[in-house]
């Protein structure tokens, strides 16, 4: 997985900000806030494809006293964030999608054997 592009990191008065540029401005409507461990990963991230595990060894080399649990259900909740925040490239389509069907092929998925339209009479009756 990766992130999309056309975003930053800012720190802005010690606090860690997401900030979409370009076309990202209409997808990532949010504000979403990072700690700084988060930040220290977003480094590495922002170049790299990468994988869960990657992101926690990363965690374990960078920082003493703490477990794969840990880190590992930490960087869940992370990429969770990042997700739900349309920021995370991971080949999930999120939000809506809009597909146009051509109607020969909507006729072969429900054909319209046995279906009765009503019809009105001439007075607008059923």
């Amino acid at each position: 997985m990766k992130l999309k592009d056309q975003l930053i990191l800012r720190e802005v008065a010690g606090q860690y900000v997401i900030v979409p540029t370009g076309k990202r401005v209409r997808e990532v409507t949010s504000v979403v806030y990072i700690s700084s461990s988060a930040a220290y990963l977003w480094d590495y991230m922002k170049d790299h494809d990468f994988t869960k595990e990657e992101l926690v060894d990363r965690i374990l080399d960078h920082y003493e006293g703490v477990t794969a649990e840990k880190a590992a259900a930490d960087i869940d909740q992370f990429l969770k964030t990042l997700a739900d925040n349309n920021i995370l490239d991971d080949g999930v389509v999120r939000g809506r999608t809009f597909v146009r069907i051509p109607k020969e092929v909507l006729d072969k998925l429900w054909p319209k054997v046995g279906l009765t339209a009503r019809k009105k009479d001439g007075d607008g009756k059923a």
